[in-house]
Order: structure tokens, then sequence, then C-alpha cells
């Protein structure tokens, strides 16, 4: 089982090359609708996901 206490924190230059495949795949194998709605919804995503991680530091 793992541990409460760990805190597994994933690097921002991954998060970013995550987010810049995301929107490769979709661009490569979408349509232009699928294209625009899922990368503004990959942006949302993200974007909830870096605010939370980042939070503490201020």
């Amino acid at each position: 089982m793992a541990s409460a206490g760990n805190n597994f924190e994933i690097p921002s230059w991954l998060m970013i090359v995550i987010f810049v495949g995301i929107l490769a795949v979709l661009a490569i194998f979408g349509d232009l609708f699928t294209f625009i709605l899922g990368a503004l919804l990959e942006i949302l995503v993200f974007s909830i996901g870096y605010n939370k991680k980042h939070l503490g530091e201020h």
C-alpha cells in the first residue's frame, strides 16, 4: 500500500511536454472542432492542476 505521506510531484517541464504532446495528437488526428474543444478542455485541466500544485508557495 502506498504511504499517505508520499508526496510525488510531476516536474513542470514534464507537464509542459505532456501538454504539447496532447495538443500535437489532437492537431494530427482530430478535425478543427475536436482540436479547439480539446485544447480548451486541456488548458482548463492543466491550469487547475498547476494552480493546485503551486497554491502553497505563496
